[in-house]
């Protein structure tokens, strides 16, 4: 990283100096009618040539006929490697570049660690190269970056298990490391693209929305603005997929998208705005630069002072939302508007017949109970309706999504997450959090966690200290004085409150001490156990005297 700042750095001298002396020759040509101002100006020309030239360097794409190793690194990993490389040289290399400090603040690998590694383990340079273009194949990568090279370098360390194993990292985090890096660079790319929007014409084509934009979300400007380069989840580009599908062909277009709350059902309405208003190929004309529109029934039922109110309202945008021809309305929590209730209204009789006529593309979100009392009280309802399943994300998906939502919250939070803080939150929102399913629970601990890292970093102890402030219970191991003087001293803090039965109490602390220790399956209860005695002998007691 060092040596990319120091490059930009050299560029922006050059590209300063250049502007600068080409400006004040000018000024001495036609200002004080000087001749030596053609001099100056002409002196600038080779400054600019040499900014231009040093930072095209830094965007050479990778031969097409690879012949050699050399072929496959990126520029700025050639621009500081001798001819001949040595592991500690490659050490040195990657210190400097992006990938390494990648690898040092998100794992923990420090390239001084790696480094002493090298020294005390040598490695064949060869196997180091093969690893790196093991890496760019799984990537799918065109070339090998800083990241992959780093990950080479760990990866070809003999024993490096051992290495790992205290760090909570495994050989497949480190290959997953690289593409997170992968990803984030991807961003980056991104951004300096010139966005496809359907320009200043698409907005006069389409009919005039007062109405839906004062009740209404506009989700396809929100992701346009705002919105990051997700990563191509199978399950989630299957749903979208789709639902485009369902939206495009004639007939019913609506959706009705069934899951549980923090299954991604919204994840999903984002994503498909995002592939409309990039007019992605795979999507039909018919839906191209469609504006996708939220509205919350809650704040729609405040707005209206009674049913026949509400019923005018909600008509009024359907009918401004049809006479738009580009706007797909998205309802959240939709029973709120197909059953009465406190904070309710059934408005079945409004958003039957639109539902069956087709003349309006509408998604609807729900949870699984909603939608199946609403299908038996209404059997039309649910006839008139595709229902979808969201279903919650396993392990590496919610770890891809985790990734995805990270560079906007770190930049809000201004924190930086571990990678190990990551497998934490999945891990223990999983056993913890039952409010919600994933990757739900996981975007709520890992929100909840930024207020416990030290120095802005976000660490798996930062992860378990938000467990245990927020739900009470203690998954960390031992860290404070005063617990560990608890934990030495169980056997006679529950002798205070009970009499004898020392082999129960001795077990019990026992099984207390091994779990606050760290020594036990995390998949696994602390301890199970059936007590055993005729009444009074202190089975409750001991019980009463262990949550205390």
């Amino acid at each position: 990283m060092a040596h990319h700042f120091a490059h930009r750095d050299v560029r922006l001298l050059l590209g300063t100096g250049g502007w600068v002396l080409l400006v004040l020759g000018v000024g001495l040509v036609f200002g004080l009618k000087a001749p030596l101002g053609w001099v100056i100006a002409g002196i600038a020309g080779p400054f600019l040539m040499a900014a231009a030239w040093s930072g095209a360097l830094q965007h050479i794409p990778p031969s097409p006929q690879a012949q050699s190793i050399d072929d496959l690194l990126d520029a700025d990993i050639l621009g500081i490697l001798p001819e001949v490389p040595t592991p500690m040289l490659l050490v040195d290399a990657v210190a400097q570049l992006n990938g390494g400090a990648f690898f040092a603040a998100r794992f923990g690998l420090e390239a001084l660690t790696i480094g002493t590694l090298v020294k005390e383990q040598p490695i064949d340079i060869n196997r180091i190269w093969q690893e790196a273009d093991n890496q760019r194949r799984t990537q799918q990568a065109a070339s090998i970056n800083s990241a992959m090279l780093t990950a080479a370098i760990i990866l070809s360390i003999p024993g490096i298990d051992q290495v790992l194993a205290p760090l909570h990292l495994g050989q497949d985090d480190i290959t997953a490391g690289v593409g997170w890096y992968g990803h984030l660079d991807a961003l980056v790319a991104e951004a300096r693209q010139r966005k496809k929007d359907g320009g200043i014409g698409r907005d006069w084509s389409f009919g005039f929305t007062p109405l839906l934009q004062h009740f209404g979300f506009n989700i396809s400007e929100h992701v346009g603005r705002e919105g990051l380069l997700q990563r191509d989840l199978p399950s989630r580009q299957a749903l979208a997929g789709q639902v485009v599908h369902l939206l495009a062909q004639g007939g019913r277009h609506n959706v009705a998208l069934v899951g549980a709350l923090g299954s991604g059902k919204t994840t999903v309405v984002h994503a498909l705005a995002k592939k409309l208003s990039e007019a992605d190929p795979a999507v039909p004309q018919s839906l191209h630069f469609s504006q996708v529109v939220a509205l919350d029934p809650s704040a729609l039922i405040s707005q209206a002072k009674g049913r026949g109110e509400l019923e005018g309202l909600v008509q009024q945008l359907f009918y401004e939302a049809i006479r738009a021809k580009n706007i797909i309305l998205f309802l959240d929590d939709a029973q709120l508007f197909f059953e009465d209730g406190n904070g309710s209204v059934d408005l079945s009789n409004v958003l039957l017949p639109v539902l069956e006529g087709g003349a309006l593309r509408i998604i609807l979100a729900m949870d699984e109970q909603r939608w199946l009392r609403i299908v038996q009280s209404n059997p039309a309802l649910g006839q008139a309706m595709n229902r979808m399943m969201v279903t919650p994300t396993d392990a590496h998906e919610t770890l891809l999504i985790m990734e995805n939502q990270l560079p906007l919250f770190e930049y809000q939070q201004k924190t930086t997450f571990t990678f190990q803080a990551l497998e934490a939150t999945y891990r223990l929102s999983s056993r913890y959090l039952s409010d919600q399913v994933m990757p739900g629970r996981a975007l709520k601990l890992l929100e909840a966690a930024a207020n416990y890292g030290a120095s802005g970093l976000v660490t798996e102890q930062s992860v378990e200290q938000a467990i245990e402030q927020t739900q009470g219970v203690k998954v960390g191991t031992a860290n404070t004085a005063t617990e560990r003087e608890t934990l030495l001293n169980l056997e006679q803090l529950i002798h205070q409150r009970m009499i004898n039965q020392t082999r129960a109490v001795q077990v019990v602390s026992d099984a207390l001490r091994r779990a606050r220790a760290g020594v036990r399956n995390q998949n696994r209860p602390i301890g199970t156990f059936l007590f055993l005695g005729p009444t009074g002998v202190g089975k409750s007691e001991l019980a009463k005297s262990l949550a205390a």
